[in-house]
């Protein structure tokens, strides 16, 4: 079965952000739309082609899980501006070709939604409302609640169709996707009531994804999502775990992952930046910056979409200040203002690797959507071992040998844990890059077996020219090095 079409598959990174952690624009420290317009080209200069937000609509007192809580379907937080805000942002979107994701998730129904409040009244003075039905009440007038607000029934078809009204109406505004979180979490799942989701949406050329969209379960493979990870939104390629632990099979996991997520029609996603500073921190301390390039760069480089979570792209050093009252919470997806601004005229900077990379994944059809093969290793040597290691220098020929002695077998196996090597293709076939990664401190130099027909190929970030020599190229690769090479011809 080939990919899911449509805007997603030109639109390799979208921006992870909730609009309060954004750009703030009238003073009062919180994020806004008119914040987020006035900085769209530099979202263009980061080579973000996207932004996935929170829930949008009007959340009043109730931040819980950053505004995830909807009391109207169809208006905007006053915190985050006015509809027409949100019109002129959506306008400046669609100029530059930023497409937008939204969260919508259908449980979250807050305590003072006009559907809830309506429900309980009529419930309360017995009138005939349909909307009664859309909850379970106990005798004495409490509703069912999930995440301890109203438990709406999605085996209630108006409360489906009263859902995907509120998603018609914002798509009509230019929302172009939306993730729809747990689905574990909706009281009734159901087949009919996902196809009825996502029908709606694919009609409109939208992408969904839910938190798992998961392979696991024959509820959601038969309810039809285009968009899916397999696991947690950052479960697929688990590459902090390759990196911690020295495994590259993670990455193969992944691809095998991959394969079936676009055997059942789901076009694979892959959320960049969970935590990582934490991990990093916990484990070879002196190595962390390197490991944040290595995981930056295998990102930029992967076949799929990629949401990268705004809190992470500067890779800070302590914690985010918390937002003012009255939300007074550290928002997940918040831009790091400060870190940002120190690190942006700083060439050497997380941040400024971040820009350069994601800007390259950009302009670089070969390293944006397309295909992932991966390609044989073979250690050439190694080089300089670092302290924490047990790996010891090995010969060139002692290496190479045909018959390697155990000692030697084993080390091969090492470098094919620790190193992954892939062909990448555009899109539409026509460019291509090998792309190689090393997740160890330990430097070595291995050859990748790149096949007769590729001849030379450029380093994307040196401009190195590199010959292959009989179908093999010959890579230097430091502490939790990688390398990215355009094949020429």
């Amino acid at each position: 079965m080939t990919k899911p079409k449509g805007w997603w598959t030109n639109h390799p990174t979208i921006l992870n952000v909730t609009v309060a952690g954004s750009w703030d624009s009238n003073g009062d420290g919180i994020g806004d739309f008119e914040g987020i317009r006035q900085h769209l080209d530099d979202l263009v200069a980061m080579g973000v082609s996207g932004l996935r937000f929170q829930q949008i609509t009007r959340f009043d007192d109730d931040f819980e899980w950053y505004g995830l809580v909807a009391q109207d379907w169809f208006d905007v937080d006053p915190l985050y501006g006015t509809m027409k805000d949100f019109e002129r942002l959506m306008n400046g979107c669609q100029e530059r070709d930023i497409a937008v994701m939204v969260m919508a998730v259908p449980e979250y129904l807050g305590w003072q939604h006009p559907d809830y409040l309506a429900a309980s009244k009529a419930r309360r003075d017995g009138l005939n409302d349909p909307r009664v039905d859309w909850f379970s009440w106990e005798d004495d007038g409490t509703v069912e609640t999930t995440w301890d607000r109203p438990a709406p029934d999605f085996a209630n078809p108006g409360y489906v169709e009263a859902y995907l009204e509120h998603l018609r109406f914002w798509m009509d505004k230019g929302v172009r996707g939306w993730d729809v979180d747990d689905l574990y979490s909706w009281k009734n799942l159901n087949v009919e009531a996902l196809r009825e989701i996502t029908k709606c949406v694919i009609e409109r050329d939208g992408f969904i994804c839910s938190e798992h969209s998961t392979l696991e379960d024959d509820t959601t493979l038969r309810g039809g999502f285009n968009a899916g990870t397999g696991l947690h939104r950052s479960g697929f390629y688990r590459e902090v775990d390759a990196i911690m632990e020295g495994n590259a099979n993670y990455i193969r996991q992944g691809l095998a992952r991959r394969k079936q997520l676009i055997q059942y029609g789901m076009f694979p996603f892959q959320q960049f930046g969970d935590d990582i500073y934490e991990r990093y921190s916990s484990k070879n301390k002196r190595f962390k910056r390197q490991q944040f390039r290595l995981q930056v760069a295998f990102n930029a480089a992967l076949p799929d979409q990629v949401w990268a979570l705004a809190n992470t792209i500067a890779f800070p050093t302590k914690a985010l200040t918390p937002l003012p009252t009255p939300l007074g919470v550290v928002c997940w997806g918040q831009l790091d203002h400060s870190e940002i601004a120190r690190q942006k005229n700083n060439p050497e900077s997380p941040f400024s690797f971040f820009q350069k990379m994601f800007r390259l994944r950009a302009n670089e059809p070969a390293l944006g959507i397309g295909d992932l093969e991966e390609l044989p290793t073979q250690l050439q040597e190694w080089l300089v071992a670092s302290p924490e290691s047990s790996v010891y220098r090995l010969s060139t020929d002692t290496a190479l040998s045909k018959e390697p002695n155990n000692d030697i077998g084993q080390h091969q196996q090492s470098i094919w844990q620790t190193t992954f090597a892939g062909l990448r293709t555009s899109e539409d076939g026509s460019q291509k890059a090998v792309t190689v990664f090393h997740f160890s401190a330990d430097p070595c130099r291995i050859e990748v077996a790149v096949g007769n027909q590729i001849k030379t190929l450029r380093n994307f970030l040196s401009g190195e020219v590199i010959s292959a020599k009989e179908g093999v190229v010959t890579v230097e690769l430091g502490r939790y090095g990688f390398k990215l090479l355009e094949v020429i011809d």
